[in-house]
């Protein structure tokens, strides 16, 4: 039997090319249709954009990144990490200072009961930045203000506070403090201008 010849003419590849905006999907191996590269394209943006948008709440939260106009997400993530680790040391530095708060509290009530001539005292714990006041004096109208007064002459800023007056008409007045540069000498003024009170 001689071979077939065909003298048709082949159709031309665009007769069998898909038609603009369909996608011909075909079932892989894993049973699943394939996305087009359409999908997967918009599905890459849609991702990019999202973590854009978490660099740049990540940015705004971070101080150290606020004077920076570009920083690189590399930048972003170091200055989180060194960022959070501070945040972590504050934490501790503060439930420190609240220790302290604490237990000059319960030695200042202490005294507090005991003293009956109603003397001027003022105790002063300075550490790491801090310096908290144990303040005890004769209570009379006009005294706490007069104490915050001595307070906002120096430029101190005020972490946290408490007033009390117990039944001897003993106030006592715990503060702790941040001061700037000069601090020792400002806190020996502060004591020295709260005892002439």
């Amino acid at each position: 039997m001689e071979r077939y010849k065909d003298s048709v003419i082949p159709p031309s590849i665009s007769d069998f090319a898909p038609l603009r905006g369909i996608c011909i999907s075909e079932k892989g191996s894993s049973g699943r249709n394939e996305t087009s590269p359409t999908d997967s394209i918009l599905k890459e943006r849609g991702r990019r954009e999202k973590m854009n948008e978490k660099y740049s709440v990540l940015r705004s939260m971070v101080p150290s990144l606020f004077t920076i106009s570009k920083p690189t997400r590399e930048k972003i993530l170091y200055d989180t990490v060194d960022y959070i680790e501070c945040l972590e040391e504050e934490i501790k530095r503060l439930e420190g200072i609240k220790k302290l708060q604490v237990q000059e509290q319960k030695v200042g009530k202490q005294v507090s009961s005991r003293l009956n001539n109603q003397k001027s005292a003022v105790d002063i714990t300075v550490s790491s930045g801090a310096t908290f006041f144990a303040i005890q004096l004769p209570f009379k109208p006009g005294i706490i203000t007069e104490i915050v007064k001595v307070f906002d002459k120096h430029q101190a800023e005020v972490l946290e506070a408490t007033i009390s007056v117990d039944d001897q008409q003993l106030l006592t007045f715990t503060v702790t403090i941040v001061l700037g540069r000069d601090g020792g000498n400002t806190i020996q003024k502060i004591k020295e201008e709260i005892i002439a009170l």
